[in-house]
């Protein structure tokens, strides 16, 4: 059996595709595909089920993917752990998290990095998207929420909740809110996802009691970009339920406002994550404790600091 063979079909099954598996490993579309059916031929079987638009594992290859890809990965980590021992970072790290978040941080930690590691050149791709790391060739993601991806390695750096605020002007011309049903008589701005369709979800508040409820707002502006709904929430647009991170400055100088101070969402938790096959490289462990040192000081909230 090929073995090289075999670390292509795992790059198959792990991107979902022959292209996007020909995308990491550098190789043609075409050389993917003949190492795959070259691979089932000395196996004497069928390892995917192929149609004009998915792939699919049959029963012999899901057996044999899982014990390759464990295979795989450990021969992956000890090549790299071997020709990475005395070298300092390389080549391009490649970050990506949500639009928007803590993007000074982010351009603060890029700094320091390049500081002590010139020759590494960073690339940072923040969209809202959910991004595959490993089809799409990704160092280190920042991901909020919960993580069910097992070929990722992920390190706790804190985590967020969403507050409602609105500017001086707006609070001192519009009605009085005193409980979350208030809501409704106001205007709000929405967070709109790319990938949704439909109405505003209601937004879910809670209290540090555990006290929950959910309100519809009436949305009268929506925006793909958080800084978007900052300047419009600036500008007396209405009120808005955005990450607390986000506003924590305009909190503090007085341009926001928090509004029902004693609601906002369930904080969720922040990672960064990271390939479970790369976690030795040089560049990557030089930049996560950078990171996680910056990112985790702006998710610490102003009654944490105290």
């Amino acid at each position: 059996m090929d073995l090289n063979a075999a670390l292509v079909f795992v790059h198959v099954v792990n991107s979902g595709s022959f292209t996007g598996a020909a995308r990491v490993l550098g190789i043609p579309a075409s050389t993917v595909s003949d190492r795959v059916a070259a691979l089932e031929a000395s196996l004497g079987s069928s390892l995917l089920t192929r149609t004009t638009r998915t792939l699919k594992l049959t029963d012999v290859g899901r057996a044999f993917f899982t014990k390759a890809e464990a295979a795989v990965n450990a021969l992956l980590h000890a090549g790299e752990e071997a020709s990475q021992a005395q070298k300092r970072p390389t080549g391009v790290l490649r970050m990506t998290g949500p639009s928007d978040f803590v993007t000074r941080e982010i351009a603060e930690s890029i700094a320091e990095y390049h500081a002590r590691f010139p020759g590494v050149r960073v690339e940072t791709h923040l969209s809202n998207r959910a991004v595959d790391l490993i089809a799409e060739g990704f160092d280190i993601a920042i991901r909020g929420g919960d993580l069910d991806d097992s070929s990722l390695l992920a390190k706790p750096i804190g985590a967020g909740c969403q507050i409602l605020a609105a500017s001086p002007a707006y609070l001192s011309r519009a009605p009085a809110i005193d409980a979350p049903e208030d809501l409704s008589r106001h205007a709000c701005i929405g967070f709109l996802m790319s990938t949704r369709t439909g109405a505003e979800p209601p937004w879910v508040l809670r209290t540090a009691a555990g006290k929950t409820t959910r309100v519809k707002p009436e949305i009268t502006n929506t925006s793909t970009s958080f800084t978007m709904i900052i300047d419009l929430m600036k500008v007396g647009e209405g009120i808005a339920l955005l990450p607390e991170t986000l506003i924590q400055d305009e909190l503090e100088e007085g341009g926001l406002i928090r509004v029902l101070p004693g609601w906002s969402t369930a904080r969720a938790p922040v990672h960064l994550v990271y390939p479970r096959h790369r976690f030795a490289s040089p560049k990557i462990q030089e930049m996560l404790p950078i990171l996680e040192r910056r990112l985790r000081a702006r998710l610490t909230t102003r009654s944490e600091r105290r």
